[in-house]
C-alpha cells in the first residue's frame, strides 16, 4: 500500500492531526449511521475506510482503537436490531456481522504491519545516513590531520633549508671576522662574541620549533622512539618526571596514526603542565598485533570528567581537540579522572587499518 512518506511519515505534526480526526470523525460518522439505519451494504468495506486513514496516521494505537470501536458496533448494532428470541448461530445477518467484524480485523492486522515495516526501513534509512554522514566526518577529520601535518613538515624543511642554512652560513662568517680581527680590538671582539652566542641560540630554538612541527625520530624510528624523545624534552622544559613503558611486540602504524597519537600525547602531557600539577606523568604504549593502546597518566590533582562543558575562551579546548584527532583514525577515547587521584587519558585503535604497510602515507 504506496503511501507519500514524505508527508506522512516525515510530515509536519499538522498533517498527523488533521488525519487523524479526519479518521476519527469518519469513523463516528459510519458508527451513527449504523446504529440508525442498520447498514445493508458491506459493513467491513465502508467501516474500513476510517482504519485506512489510521493507518496513513503511522500510528498503531490510533489503529486500533478504531478497530476495537467499529469491531464492537458491528456487535452492539446487531443486538438493538434482531428481535427478542430469533438468535441463531446460523442466522444470516449475524454471519454477515461476523465475517464483517474479521475482516476489519485483518485489514487493521495488515495496516499494523505495513506501518511496522514503513517505521523499520524508516530507522534502517537513518541509520545508514548517520553512519554516512560518520565515516564522510571520519575521513573528513582524517585528511585535516593529513594537511596539517603536510603543512607542518612544509613548514620544517623551510626553517631547515632557508633559516637554518643562513644562520650556519652567518656562524661561519662571523667566526671568520673573528680570526681576522687583532688581539687589541678587545671591544670588537666582545661583540663579535656576543653576536655568535645568539646565532646559536636562535639556531637551537630553530631546531626546537623543527622538531615540534615535526619530529625527525617520528619518521625514522616511530612512535615508542618518539614518545621516549618528547618525555625527555617534557622533562627538562616542566619538570614533571615523565616515563615511557613500551608493552608488547614493536608495530609501525601509518603515519596519520603515528602523529595523531604522537599529537595527543603532546596535549594530554601539555594539559599535565598546565592544569594536573602533578610531579610524574608515565606515557604507556601497548600494542598488540591487532590493535594499539596509548594511555598518559599522571598522579595531579584530577577532574569530574563530568563537569567538563563546551570549551570555553581559556579551558576545554585541548579535550575537544582530543576527541577530534581520536575521531579522525577512528579510536576510542577514554578520560578517567577524579579529584585528587590524578587523570588517565586512553586512547584505543583497534584493527589492522592503521598498519605502516596497509595504510598510504
Amino acid at each position: 500500500m504506496p503511501v507519500n512518506s514524505g508527508v506522512f511519515g516525515r510530515g509536519p505534526h499538522k498533517a498527523r492531526t488533521v488525519l487523524s480526526t479526519a479518521a476519527f470523525a469518519v469513523a463516528l460518522g459510519l458508527i451513527v449511521a449504523d446504529f440508525i439505519t442498520w447498514i445493508e451494504l458491506d459493513v467491513a468495506a465502508i467501516f474500513g475506510l476510517p482504519l485506512v486513514l489510521a493507518g496513513a496516521t503511522r500510528s498503531r494505537a490510533l489503529l486500533w482503537t478504531l478497530t476495537g470501536l467499529l469491531v464492537a458496533t458491528t456487535f452492539v448494532v446487531y443486538a438493538l436490531q434482531i428481535a427478542p428470541g430469533t438468535f441463531a448461530l446460523k442466522e444470516i445477518f449475524f454471519v454477515n456481522r461476523l465475517l464483517n467484524a474479521l475482516s476489519l480485523l485483518l485489514l487493521a492486522g495488515l495496516l499494523h504491519l505495513w506501518i511496522k515495516s514503513v517505521a523499520t526501513r524508516e530507522a534502517q534509512e537513518r541509520l545508514i545516513r548517520e553512519q554516512e554522514e560518520t565515516l564522510h566526518a571520519t575521513k573528513v577529520s582524517r585528511r585535516m590531520v593529513e594537511v596539517q601535518e603536510a603543512e607542518r613538515r612544509e613548514v620544517a624543511n623551510r626553517l631547515h633549508d632557508l633559516v637554518g642554512q643562513k644562520l650556519t652560513a652567518l656562524n661561519i662568517n662571523l667566526n671568520i671576522v673573528k680570526a681576522e680581527l687583532s688581539p687589541h680590538t678587545t671591544q670588537f671582539g666582545a661583540k663579535l662574541d656576543d653576536s655568535l652566542k645568539l646565532v646559536e641560540e636562535t639556531t637551537d630554538s630553530i631546531r626546537d620549533v623543527m622538531a615540534e612541527l615535526r619530529p625527525a625520530v617520528l619518521d625514522d624510528f616511530g612512535l615508542g622512539p618518539a614518545l621516549r624523545w618528547y618525555a625527555d624534552q617534557f622533562t627538562e622544559r616542566s619538570g614533571v618526571a615523565t616515563s615511557v613503558v613500551e608493552q608488547g611486540p614493536v608495530r609501525r602504524l601509518s603515519p596519520t596514526a603515528e602523529y595523531t597519537l604522537f599529537r595527543m600525547a603532546q596535549n594530554a602531557l601539555a594539559n599535565v603542565a598546565k592544569h594536573a600539577s602533578g610531579a610524574k606523568a608515565v606515557v604507556t604504549l601497548r600494542t598488540t598485533p591487532h590493535s594499539a593502546c596509548l594511555i598518559v597518566a599522571d598522579n595531579g590533582y584530577g577532574f569530574d570528567p563530568a563537569t567538563v562543558g563546551k570549551p570555553a575562551r581559556d579551558h576545554g579546548w585541548g579535550l575537544m581537540i582530543t576527541r577530534e584527532r581520536a575521531a579522525a583514525i577512528g579510536a576510542q577515547l577514554s578520560i578517567e579522572s577524579a579529584p585528587g587521584h590524578g587523570t588517565r587519558v586512553v586512547i584505543t585503535l583497534d584493527g589492522n587499518a592503521h598498519d605502516q604497510g596497509s595504510a598510504g602515507g
